[in-house]
């Protein structure tokens, strides 16, 4: 086995730390989507106020509702991308160092304790490292899938009010 020095583990902790910190700015940024959801409710209430849901023979009244359905739908998938992207953040952790030192086999006690303890670390940073990876790979894809749901819900309330005058027209 490969001696690990302090220059190793220092790498290791640094690149840990700095994953961390990326997942933190992911999971702070998951507050874009939860508030632009609140916006489309809020968006989706006004046009419930507005259409005449008696004019079922209309085609405006149908094409209308049709969009909001497919915006609640949107929405919903969007709320459902944000709720796995935290839950892999809350049920995602690294081992513990306890747990992976438990797993070690002293072979002999005069050994040089330093180096085992600094090979510990080392592995255990990069272990970490790489379920933070993997972890922020996933939660940021999820995030960015809220975004889209988001913007489609949107973009099919805003088509929903473009049709709304010709709604109000009868047509």
């Amino acid at each position: 086995m490969a001696k690990v020095t302090d220059l190793h583990l220092e790498h290791a902790r640094q690149m840990f730390l700095a994953e961390r910190a990326r997942r933190e700015a992911i999971r702070g940024s998951l507050s874009t989507p939860v508030a632009a959801i609140s916006f489309a409710v809020f968006a989706l209430g006004t046009l419930s106020v507005e259409i005449d849901v008696g004019g079922l023979e209309h085609g405006t009244t149908v094409a209308i509702l049709l969009l909001a359905l497919c915006s609640v739908a949107a929405l919903f998938a969007s709320a459902y991308q944000v709720l796995l992207s935290e839950w892999l953040f809350v049920y995602h952790e690294p081992p513990r160092l306890a747990d992976f030192v438990a797993g070690e086999e002293t072979h002999d006690q005069d050994h040089d304790r330093d180096a085992q303890a600094r090979s510990v670390l080392a592995a255990s940073y990069a272990i970490a490292y790489e379920e933070q990876l993997k972890g922020n790979a996933i939660s940021a894809m999820r995030r960015t899938w809220a975004l889209r749901l988001i913007l489609l819900a949107l973009l099919l309330q805003a088509v929903a009010f473009a049709i709304l005058p010709f709604h109000r027209g009868g047509f």
